[in-house]
């Protein structure tokens, strides 16, 4: 009899693995986020610097900078929460906008730009900072 034990106790614990679910927990509330800073002409705007916060947790804090090509992205762990994002680059206006990213779902099929339909854009256009007034004597 003691030998059907360890067999038995060996299925189950190989069948509860079996039926969890294939994609991690934490991953199951994370967000996809991405975009592009363009200019006033719709030029795109390299090197902006983009720092994400969230009123969610203090300690949270995601930075990152755009690519040649104005384009950015990134994942966020906690799609519950609306993220705050700040937009900034020297000789430019900063830009900060509040949004909240749908829930990722990486089984989901992509829509007809190869984007999953939970991918979420946040475009963003910076403008030129006016030049500063020179004192008149």
């Amino acid at each position: 009899m003691q030998q059907h034990r360890i067999p038995r106790a060996l299925a189950g614990t190989l069948l509860a693995l079996l039926l969890l679910p294939t994609t991690p927990i934490a991953a199951q509330r994370q967000g996809r986020i991405s975009g592009k800073v363009t200019d006033g002409k719709g030029e795109p705007v390299a090197d902006v610097k983009i720092a994400i916060t969230t009123k969610a947790s203090s300690t949270f804090r995601k930075e990152l900078t755009s690519g040649k090509d104005g384009t950015w992205a990134t994942f966020l762990n906690d799609a519950t929460a609306i993220y705050h994002y700040h937009f900034e680059k020297p000789g430019y206006v900063a830009v900060e906008k509040d949004k909240k990213v749908p829930l990722w779902n990486p089984s989901d099929d992509s829509d007809i730009h190869g984007r999953s339909a939970d991918f979420s854009v946040l475009d963003i256009q910076l403008f030129a900072r006016a030049p500063a007034a020179k004192d008149a004597k």
